[in-house]
């Protein structure tokens, strides 16, 4: 139980590395990761959600660390501001995802239209909500509530790990390959170094991990059908 428990406080280390990679421009020089400046109208809310970001990965380090020291009830009462966190995640994330593409439509984003991407910036957005709904709502039973708190990190990850250069010559510069491919392969790692240290199948995060799979490579398939354009059109138009 003990190795256990270092696991989520090892990944959530992990995280935040990954997180520091990826959007050390932004955290340094407040600007995209191409080096070019983040257009002031909509640099508040890309700083609130930078900062949201970051404080949900410094959060899930933190209370793994508290679980693994068995500090449970200071664990269980710092839970409650994952909900804050969250909500300031969500939002600030369907926020930047719609503003960034009304101003640059034409830009283009890992061979995807700008329009197009909006979905998978959505999906990412979704599949974090449902991880931590579910997370919070099973926060008795540690099976279930610990995968999924894990899963809502994994979600988000990939807008860290695709800006990370050193990726780009393993997963390419294109679809979903290149722009989830690092973060699923880290989770089906962490799923088999889990697996092999507890000796034990984890359903929960397995069945999780296939859900968000299968939700992010359908997503980039969606964005380019007929029908996702005409959407994306209505949406960009609000």
């Amino acid at each position: 139980m003990r190795i256990d428990r270092f696991f989520y406080s090892g990944s959530a280390a992990v995280f935040l590395l990954l997180l520091l990679a990826g959007f050390h421009p932004f955290f340094l020089h407040r600007t995209h990761f191409d080096g070019s400046a983040i257009d002031p109208s909509i640099f508040w809310i890309v700083a609130v959600h930078g900062i949201a970001i970051t404080a949900w990965f410094v959060l899930f380090l933190a209370q793994s660390l508290l679980i693994a020291v068995r500090n449970r009830k200071l664990h269980m009462t710092l839970g409650w501001s994952a909900i804050a966190v969250g909500i300031a995640v969500a939002g600030s994330g369907t926020l930047v995802a719609v503003r960034s593409v009304q101003l640059t439509p034409g830009f283009v984003f890992f061979n995807m239209e700008y329009p197009r991407f909006l979905l998978a910036m959505f999906m990412e957005m979704a599949m974090f909500t449902a991880f931590l709904t579910t997370g919070i709502v099973m926060r008795k039973k540690p099976g279930i509530h610990r995968p999924m708190m894990l899963l809502t990190g994994l979600a988000i990850l990939p807008g860290a790990t695709a800006r990370v250069p050193m990726l780009y010559p393993v997963f390419g510069h294109s679809g979903w390959v290149g722009l989830f491919g690092p973060a699923f392969c880290l989770g089906a790692l962490l799923l088999l170094f889990r697996q092999g240290m507890t000796r034990k199948f984890d359903l929960w995060f397995a069945g999780g991990y296939a859900i968000w799979i299968v939700a992010y490579i359908a997503s980039t398939s969606l964005s380019l059908t007929d029908t996702w354009s005409r959407m994306a059109t209505r949406i960009l138009a609000l």
